[in-house]
């Protein structure tokens, strides 16, 4: 064989080998191994939810495998294969459970291989089942709320009647007490207008007689009268002022009187010589001498 056509082929199968290292390298680093070193588990489900292939399997927790396949296979029946470690070694008691994680709704398998005695075949099909997501549980909770709240509804409607129930009965008892003629208001009532009209028609007599007339005359003219004496006493009160001015100013006789202090000490000397003249007479009775002629 020519050596370029030696070269050539040895060329081409270390590029082959190459890809096929490379492949396989890529294949290994991905988690996407054969299936002759895992273990191949068929689960029915009957709504698989948000699951997707890749979605993780958990086994007490720690993730050993994944999810292979998914197959539709009839409206409630979805089989999903399941790829799991070479040390997990399922029993004819084992369990799947479809679990949500998160608010987002991410789905893990949570796997348990069982406790039976007898291994499970590879051709079987185990059951799964789905918890109760976040989701589900806050529709519960909210039909719960909804039905407390329709039950507080009606009990509060339920009260709201009894009240009004009770509420027209007092009135109907007070109305029947009132329309009753021993023992209600209703004489007593009676009696007291009957009482009003007989004073509204006394004073519409009082009003209505002349003597009322009169008084109200006599009233209005001792009034003029006492607005006239009124006026003299303001007239009288002027006058006395002007005298007390004119007094206070030493006009007149009472004010010089009143003002001039050469009157007040002529006044005092004739006091002290009257009261002088006065003890002198005491003491001396005859000093006086009294003439009588007679014509």
């Amino acid at each position: 064989m020519d050596l370029h056509y030696r070269q050539e082929i040895t060329v081409g199968t270390l590029v082959l080998t190459g890809v096929a290292a490379f492949v396989l390298g890529t294949m290994w680093l991905s988690g996407k191994e054969s299936r002759s070193g895992k273990r191949i588990v068929n689960v029915q489900f009957d709504d698989v939810g948000n699951m997707k292939a890749g979605n993780p399997v958990k086994v007490s927790g720690v993730q050993l495998g994944k999810v292979d396949a998914i197959v539709f296979r009839n409206v409630g029946d979805v089989l999903v294969t399941l790829n799991l470690d070479p040390r997990i070694e399922p029993r004819t008691d084992a369990t799947a459970l479809l679990s949500s994680v998160g608010l987002v709704g991410d789905v893990v398998i949570v796997f348990d291989p069982g406790k039976a005695a007898t291994p499970l075949p590879p051709d079987v099909v185990i059951k799964g089942s789905t918890e109760r997501g976040l989701f589900d549980i806050g529709d519960e909770l909210s039909g719960e709320a909804k039905a407390t709240m329709v039950s507080l509804r009606e009990v509060a409607n339920k009260q709201l009647s009894e009240d009004l129930q009770r509420t027209l009965r007092s009135f109907e008892r007070l109305a029947n007490s009132f329309s009753d003629p021993k023992t209600g208001p209703g004489p007593e009532i009676n009696a007291t207008m009957v009482q009003l009209r007989s004073l509204s028609a006394r004073i519409d007599s009082v009003l209505a007689s002349p003597g009322l007339g009169k008084v109200v005359a006599n009233a209005d003219s001792a009034t003029v009268r006492f607005a006239r004496l009124a006026d003299q006493f303001t007239v009288t009160g002027a006058r006395v002022d002007t005298l007390i001015l004119k007094i206070n100013r030493g006009d007149g006789t009472i004010g010089k009187l009143m003002n001039d202090t050469t009157m007040y000490m002529q006044l005092t000397e004739l006091s002290a010589s009257l009261k002088a003249l006065v003890d002198d007479l005491k003491k001396n009775p005859g000093k006086i001498p009294i003439q009588v002629k007679i014509f």
